[in-house]
């Protein structure tokens, strides 16, 4: 029978429209056209013209170019027709394969298509919605089950979270976060106070004080009262008397001796005692000259030295050299009469940077502790280093501020003043043998000052050498020091002697101190060329390095004519190092286009980073003192870690809302009608047939799954930038610990697990509102999770790093664009890994975010390997094409894969993201060690 233009009957069957003229229904395939008026359910009807004369439902295939089935009614006899065109194959061949949605007449105006997301395709005639409690992603075509926590009711059918899930998941976490950061912060507060009423509790009477010593102390107080509220200034201007509470007058003199008298605090001797010996000290800086010239002397345990001279003169140049902390370029330093380098003796040596460089979010107690536990030996119990720390609290008067945060610009601490006295304790409380400290009065008042330096005083009366760099004390401070050391401009010495002489020294020479007039003062401005000699007009201050070579008080005294001729050869070593520099300069020149100052700088930098690290395993600093070692040191330090962040929670809560807020972007961005995968159909063959050429042309295969990850990584990029104040913000702080014997590799294992700890909340916080949306990834969350926990190591890792390089003002930025390379670059999300050569191949494989993305990829592959060949799509990237998929004008799938490894497990993926990611903590860990090594010393 027919039924169409040439019918022998009436059929209820429409016309098929013209290709041309008024457009097909669906996309042709070369001349097939499919038609679903024509057509019935779960059926594919086509036809290979474009003529409605030539294309209509027949059982005689010699008359019509038509294939299919299609039911119809005779209108002349009623009857139901089933017209079959078989295209000279079985009517097999027209059955819709499974998993796709074919409707037929019964929807005229919707093609053949994969079944729908959330929709149910057991038969490719009929579509229902997804049973509750299923889901049904893409060309489902049987319902698939959740688990755990995941929501498979209402909506497309998706597995996912419900948003009531996700955000009580979210606000759970971020409640026991809160109740953790909050609730230990009021438990160090809390525990503070026990401690302080336990101290007061315990307080005992102590042996009366002399009537003189009562004055004292009552002035300490009234002075200690004025320092509060004066010492943030440093200038407050002192009465000429101290007045007790009882009224009773006490003259500066007297409190200085008093108060000298009073009952020690500080009675622990040292562990050894340090007497050093300097000759013709010389400095000499490329690019900057020298420095210092011929500086001899000594500096004796029991005595406090001041360093004293005016701005240029060297003095902390000298004191950083007979600390160790700078290599002098001429002369010979001796320890005990043994010629040695001071940084062997590390551990024993003190040294008070002139800045104030502590933790500003712990309290005082809390840096002061952590110093003395890190530093004093180890074979001391704890009570004794507990005792230690109360000695050095109570000594410098700060235990009113014990638990007070040191605080910064930001966060309102102590002062100024009570800070300094904080940055000495630090030094003093490891029982020094070698105290040295830079300008330790700067920015005290006068009050201050002197309550500083009596204990200061105090420690060396019990065996410490002790060396300050002083700027114009007044004179009852400078009235404390034993020995001073003038330094004049240009760094040769002027005066080297006991304080009390030098007023006759320079008396001698023609500079004779005015009564009332403090010599520290008077002889700053001497030094500075301002005073006049008082009979010598043609005296100048050079004259003064002179005066002391030939001085009898200079126990390497020379005559008039050995003193000039040693002047001049330090001028002309002043020009040959300047000429020897210009001469360097002018190699560098012409060997800029070699290899001559790349390869000697390299080669330099070996030797000192040998020398550097040898350093760690010196046995001589266990002799010196036996401090705690790696495991304790590490303790110490992830407590220390910890307690930072319990005193500022509220940073690590803001950094958990950003990572909600980043995650929940992401979801907004795809949209909840986004399909996200759609492969190659399973049966699929590469047959040329009508049918499976028009299914391979008309269902796309769609992959957008890489182009999600480059999206999540580069918001989770974006929050991870958070990691450069791990490291960055404490760099000045870590340099000071490092160089007083702070184990490099305790500090990096307490840094990295404490903020690792965080890594998991921070994770969860980021994907959970990103499960709860409709269009999003099938695979499991915890597979999922972990991916991205191992990606947020990495990407930790990045911002540590160039926290280290380029410091934290700078870091974020450095860290963002190098992520973002990596992420375009080397993640596989853009270019493909199939159609790389075997050496960029290798490269790309050496970065966490391509095993990344491969593992979540594979995973997320094998939730669709039940409808699509999974692998055939992937091999389909765009140097890989084949011409296997049938007949018409485009290939389906062209460059859509990525050329994955598919046969690599998720645990082998996940394994290699985590040990890619971690190599970047290996790394920030060798540039912890190795830059700016000389500022560890």
């Amino acid at each position: 029978m027919t039924c169409g233009p040439s019918d022998d009957f009436d059929c209820d069957t429409p016309t098929p429209r013209s290709a041309f003229n008024d457009g097909p229904l669906c996309n042709p395939l070369a001349q097939y056209l499919y038609e679903p008026a024509n057509c019935d359910p779960g059926y594919w009807c086509g036809c290979s013209s474009t003529s409605p004369d030539e294309c209509f439902p027949t059982n005689d295939t010699d008359l019509t170019q038509w294939g299919g089935r299609f039911t119809t009614t005779n209108l002349d006899t009623n009857e139901t027709m089933i017209l079959v065109g078989l295209f000279n194959e079985s009517i097999e061949t027209s059955k819709c394969p499974t998993m796709y949605y074919c409707p037929g007449k019964n929807e005229p105006l919707r093609c053949v298509d994969l079944c729908p997301p959330g929709m149910l395709c057991e038969d490719p005639g009929m579509s229902v919605d997804c049973p509750k409690d299923r889901f049904c992603p893409v060309a489902s075509f049987f319902p698939q089950t959740c688990n755990g926590l995941e929501d498979c009711g209402g909506g497309p059918g998706l597995r996912r979270f419900k948003i009531g899930t996700a955000t009580g998941l979210i606000l759970f976490g971020l409640a026991i976060s809160i109740a953790y950061l909050y609730g230990g912060s009021a438990w160090l507060r809390k525990k503070a106070k026990r401690e302080q009423a336990k101290r007061e509790s315990t307080d005992v009477l102590e042996t009366p004080l002399t009537a003189d010593a009562a004055d004292a102390a009552d002035a300490a107080k009234v002075d200690t009262k004025k320092e509060e509220k004066f010492d943030d200034e440093g200038e407050a201007q002192l009465h000429s008397a101290v007045v007790d509470e009882a009224g009773v007058s006490v003259t500066r003199s007297q409190y200085s001796e008093n108060a000298l008298k009073r009952t020690k605090s500080i009675t622990k001797k040292p562990d050894m005692e340090i007497d050093i010996d300097f000759e013709s000290l010389r400095l000499t800086i490329p690019g900057a000259g020298t420095i210092m010239r011929g500086v001899s002397g000594s500096l004796n345990h029991g005595c406090i030295t001041a360093i004293m001279g005016p701005s240029g003169a060297g003095k902390t140049t000298f004191l950083s050299i007979i600390s160790g902390k700078v290599d002098r370029t001429g002369g010979t330093l001796k320890v005990n009469g043994v010629e040695k380098e001071l940084t062997s003796l590390r551990r024993v040596i003190g040294f008070v940077p002139q800045e104030d460089v502590m933790l500003r979010e712990l309290t005082v107690e809390d840096n002061i502790r952590h110093s003395a536990l890190m530093r004093l030996p180890r074979a001391w119990p704890l009570e004794k280093k507990l005792e230690q720390v109360e000695e050095i609290i109570e000594s410098l008067e700060i235990g009113h501020i014990r638990d007070s945060v040191v605080g910064d610009e930001k966060r309102r601490g102590i002062s100024g003043g009570q800070r300094k006295r904080v940055n000495i304790a630090l030094e003093m409380v490891m029982k020094p043998s070698l105290l040295c400290l830079d300008e330790p009065t700067s920015g005290l008042d006068s009050t201050t000052s002197q309550q500083v330096l009596l204990s200061l005083k105090e420690m060396a009366g019990t065996g410490v050498n002790v060396v300050a760099v002083l700027h114009q004390p007044k004179y009852e401070i400078f009235k404390l020091f034993d020995q001073v050391l003038l330094l004049g401009k240009g760094g040769m010495t002027v005066y080297h002697g006991p304080a009390d002489e030098m007023t006759d020294y320079f008396e001698k020479r023609g500079f004779p101190c005015p009564e009332r007039e403090n010599p520290a003062d008077y002889y700053m401005d001497v030094l500075s060329g301002i005073i006049p000699h008082a009979t010598d007009p043609d005296f100048d201050k050079e004259s003064l390095f002179e005066a002391w070579m030939c001085a009898e008080e200079n126990p390497a005294a020379v005559t008039q004519e050995e003193a000039k001729e040693q002047m001049k050869k330090n001028k002309e070593a002043d020009l040959a190092e300047n000429k020897k520099e210009k001469t360097t300069k002018g190699d560098r020149v012409r060997a800029i286009f070699g290899c001559e100052k790349y390869f000697f700088a390299f080669l330099e930098y070996c030797v000192d980073i040998k020398h550097h690290i040898g350093r760690e395993f010196n046995s001589e600093l266990r002799t010196t003192r036996e401090t705690p070692g790696f495991f304790k040191q590490t303790q110490l330090l992830l407590k220390r870690a910890i307690i930072q962040r319990l005193r500022n929670p509220s940073g690590t809560v803001i950094n958990i809302v950003l990572m909600i807020v980043a995650g929940s972007i992401i979801p907004g961005l795809v949209g909840d009608n986004v399909t996200l995968y759609v492969g190659i159909p399973n049966n699929t063959t590469e047959s040329t047939s009508a049918q499976e050429a028009y299914f391979r042309q008309n269902v796309n295969p769609v992959d957008a799954i890489p182009t999600l990850l480059n999206s999540i990584y580069f918001f989770l990029l974006i929050v991870s930038c958070l990691s450069v104040t791990v490291l960055g913000a404490e760099r000045t702080v870590f340099f000071r610990d490092s160089s007083s014997g702070q184990l490099v590799f305790s500090y990096w294992v307490a840094k990295t697990f404490e903020a690792f700890a965080w890594l998991p909340i921070y994770t969860a916080a980021f994907v959970m509102l990103g499960y709860s949306s409709d269009a999003w990834l099938l695979q499991p969350l915890s597979k999922y999770f972990a991916f991205l926990l191992f990606d947020l190591v990495g990407f930790f890792g990045f911002g540590m790093l160039a926290s280290l390089l380029v410091g934290p003002g700078s870091a974020a930025l450095m860290a963002l664009v190098f992520g973002l390379i990596v992420t375009i670059g080397f993640s596989g999300t853009i270019t493909a890994i199939g159609d790389m050569g075997s050496g960029m191949q290798a490269f790309t494989q050496c970065w966490f975010l391509f095993w990344s993305t491969q593992g979540i990829c594979s995973s997320e592959y094998d939730m669709y390997t039940y409808a699509f060949d999974i692998e055939r799509l992937n091999a389909e990237t765009p140097d890989s094409l084949s011409n296997d998929f049938g007949e018409g004008e485009s290939v389906v799938g062209a460059g859509v894969g990525k050329g994955f490894d598919l046969s690599d497990s998720y645990s082998k993926n996940l394994w290699l993201v985590a040990v890619t990611a971690f190599v970047w903590h290996i790394v920030v860990l060798w540039v912890l060690k190795t830059k700016d090594y000389k500022k560890q010393r």
